[in-house]
């Protein structure tokens, strides 16, 4: 019984951390003994999702001796609205607490822990444990406070959620700033030695006090009871968990899942297509089949243009109609850009993660946790009320954590090394060097047009040259060369005039202005539309998606408004993106594009191949899978490897040309095995093993990998060994 619970202690929550037994969501011994499946989720890719998240979190001063949570507002737990941001600090070695906040209205603030009872909901609520650390203190737009944990009052605490109130108000009654550990932070400290706090009464640390000792140290698993935890497994079983919320979880309202819209037989999003082979009865279509609900969805466009209807500036203004992005490589796509790092917008500290077509998707401090919360109240509601406990109910803490490993285990945790690849057809090579040439070359031709301030005096910039494309898409990801983070940037996409969506909301009877989506943030601005007349909240900054995952996830950009690969590389020619802030970087480089349209086809080719390698990559993963399981099991995660395989065929039948048509009869020959392996359950691994080996072989015709090409110096991002690709 000893040895159960101390395995329970070293894989607790972040509450543990403060001295605190475990919650029971995050215990390894709690897998079932049945298989796990964990579909389209990736140990390997979690598990490199975790190693960088954890020198990130160091980075920025978490670490085994200090838990740091960002504190703001929560659209879903949160009855009082603010803009203002913090940061939570707690000393693990002597309790000491420090809270910083800054944007708060007034004064008046009391900082609060929560511990939920068992079997309670994330949300402060009656029967919890509350304990009330003390009133921020004002000085000069920052409120601050500093505290002590007490040691010896402590006991049997866990430590769930800050909050802050107002002053004289419980976390039950009021709640206007909040933050909680996410589950990459449990299992951070999941790792760690830290003394144990016996969490319970709070006295203020001034200066010099003489400070309560902690009176023991909480040991690793592994030497608290002899048998090393195996993480991998304890990792699997997160991610199974998490898959089976994903795909079936409704939290109590229409019937809608996350796999709703994020299906994965469709690379985790929906499109025209794919929603055109769905049935009426379809929970995509409850806004069709559910009187109360008729006013959630748009179904003409969610139909034929695949957008649906999200109130993104808050549900007392205009919702907005995106599409649905897909949630692949997530980990390569969410890290902010922070003015910290050279970017251009956000102050530190404003975002967790940049998340939404915009960045600024998530409600609360915008992590991928948090971002649940949003779109279950968004999304699965009974009516738009959106009451909860009536309408829909919120996730438990160890709910969230499950659903936040899947995600993160999604696709690659590493972009493509594109200096070690050269492909096969010289076609596609060239579209990968126009592709990877970051900036326009300078020339002493005066008849040339362009920004002086990126060439010597007397030279002007050449276009034609480049795409453009590296600045933003370091290695086909989301990170820009620059920054590291994730770019924001105004592009002009949603001034094109003659939008498939506007075009077709205002042929619809009685349905007035179609609303312009403002982009990132929610100040009101009058000066949005293609006549630069009309009003939406927001500064017309979009987030930058991966480009890897481009090919098989059409149509394009938030609104859905680019159908094809070839038309969204050719979009950027024209004047909506060349006249744009997104164009011309704050330090005055050029980033106007004048393609050729043999230069087009060349780049959608580049992006088609190296989407088609991936696809293999993933398929050949999803196999491996397979011929760990059995039964149904088995066959289902087959299922899932063959439309990888599809997918691979398909992005490069569908180019304007044919450059692999060896590589592509290879993974037809695939696919086949792949089918026999699903119709012989008695030979599935030889059909498997025979399916793997042509894949091996088409993706040999397709690109070559050098792994002794020199990095890039400003790539700083995990990136793909030859070996791991196939090469």
């Amino acid at each position: 019984m000893r040895r159960n619970k101390l395995y329970k202690l070293a894989f607790a929550t972040v509450a543990l951390a403060c001295g605190i037994a475990l919650q029971a969501g995050f215990d390894p011994h709690d897998a079932p003994v049945t298989e796990q499946v964990l579909g389209n989720g990736n140990i390997d890719t979690l598990q490199t999702v975790y190693a960088n998240w954890r020198s990130g979190y160091e980075k920025v001063g978490g670490n085994a001796e200090t838990l740091r949570l960002p504190l703001a507002h929560s659209p879903s737990l949160s009855n009082v609205s603010s803009r203002a941001r913090g940061v939570f600090d707690l000393n693990l070695l002597d309790g000491s607490v420090k809270v910083s906040v800054k944007g708060l209205e007034g004064s008046g603030y009391e900082v609060w822990l929560v511990d939920n009872k068992p079997g309670g909901t994330l949300k402060p609520e009656a029967g919890d444990t509350l304990l009330r650390l003390g009133e921020l203190a004002s000085n000069g737009g920052e409120s601050t406070l500093e505290a002590r944990l007490n040691s010896s009052q402590m006991q049997g605490f866990n430590l769930d959620r800050v909050a802050i109130t107002r002053k004289g108000e419980s976390p039950v009654q009021s709640v206007v700033l909040t933050g909680a550990p996410g589950f990459l932070q449990q299992f951070y400290y999941s790792e760690q030695y830290w003394p144990m706090a016996q969490v319970g009464g709070i006295e203020t640390a001034p200066s010099g006090t003489t400070k309560t000792p902690f009176d023991f140290i909480l040991p690793k698993p592994a030497n608290a009871a002899g048998n090393p935890i195996n993480t991998t497994d304890a990792l699997s079983a997160q991610i199974a968990k998490g898959r089976a919320l994903f795909l079936n979880g409704t939290f109590g309202g229409n019937g809608r899942t996350c796999g709703t819209c994020h299906r994965q037989e469709n690379n985790f999003t929906i499109n025209p297509q794919f929603i055109a082979t769905l049935p009426p009865s379809d929970p995509l279509f409850i806004a069709e089949t559910n009187p109360a609900l008729a006013d959630l969805e748009n179904p003409k466009l969610l139909r034929q243009l695949g957008l649906i209807l999200t109130n993104v500036d808050g549900f007392d203004k205009p919702g907005v109609f995106r599409s649905v992005p897909h949630t692949l490589a997530l980990n390569t796509s969410i890290t902010t850009e922070l003015m910290s790092m050279g970017g251009e917008f956000m102050q530190d500290a404003q975002f967790a993660n940049a998340l939404g077509w915009s960045g600024d998707g998530a409600s609360g401090g915008g992590s991928l946790r948090e971002f649940t919360l949003g779109a279950i109240k968004q999304h699965m509601p009974k009516t738009l009320n959106r009451k909860e406990g009536v309408d829909f109910s919120l996730p438990t803490d160890e709910e969230l954590s499950a659903l936040e490993a899947f995600q993160l285990s999604l696709g690659r945790a590493k972009d493509y090394n594109l200096a070690q690849l050269t492909f096969v057809s010289p076609i596609v090579q060239r579209g990968k060097i126009l592709f990877d040439t970051k900036q326009n070359p300078c020339t002493n031709n005066t008849e040339q047009s362009g920004n002086p301030a990126q060439c010597p005096p007397g030279q002007t910039v050449v276009l034609g040259q480049t795409a453009n494309c590296n600045g933003c898409h370091q290695n086909g990801g989301a990170r820009s060369s620059t920054t590291h983070g994730n770019p924001t940037r105004d592009t002009g996409v949603e001034n094109m005039g003659d939008q498939s969506a506007r075009l077709l909301y205002l042929s619809q009877a009685n349905h007035g202005e179609f609303p312009t989506d403002g982009g990132f943030g929610q100040e009101p601005r009058s000066s949005c539309g293609p006549t630069h007349d009309q009003n939406c909240f927001g500064d017309a900054r979009f987030n930058t998606t991966t480009v890897i995952e481009a090919a098989d996830t059409a149509p394009y950009f938030h609104n859905n408004s680019i159908s094809t690969l070839e038309e969204s590389v050719a979009a950027y020619n024209g004047d909506g993106f060349n006249n744009s802030p997104g164009a011309l970087t704050s330090k005055l480089a050029d980033r106007r594009i004048k393609l050729g349209s043999t230069q087009v086809v060349a780049v959608a080719l580049f992006l088609r191949s190296i989407n088609a390698v991936e696809n293999i990559r993933s398929s050949n993963q999803l196999d491996a899978q397979a011929s760990g399981l059995t039964g149904a099991n088995a066959a289902d995660v087959l299922k899932l490897a063959m439309h990888e395989t599809k997918d691979a065929i398909r992005v490069l039948q569908e180019g304007v040309l044919s450059p692999y048509p060896e590589a592509i009869n290879k993974l037809l020959e695939a696919l086949k095995l792949e089918t026999m392996a699903y119709a012989v359950p008695g030979l599935r691994n030889q059909y498997i093993q025979a399916a793997v080996n042509r894949k091996r072989g088409a993706l040999s015709l397709i690109v070559t990998c050098d792994p002794t090409a020199p990095t890039p110096s400003t790539s700083t991002s995990p990136m793909f060994t030859c070996s791991e690709l196939g090469l």
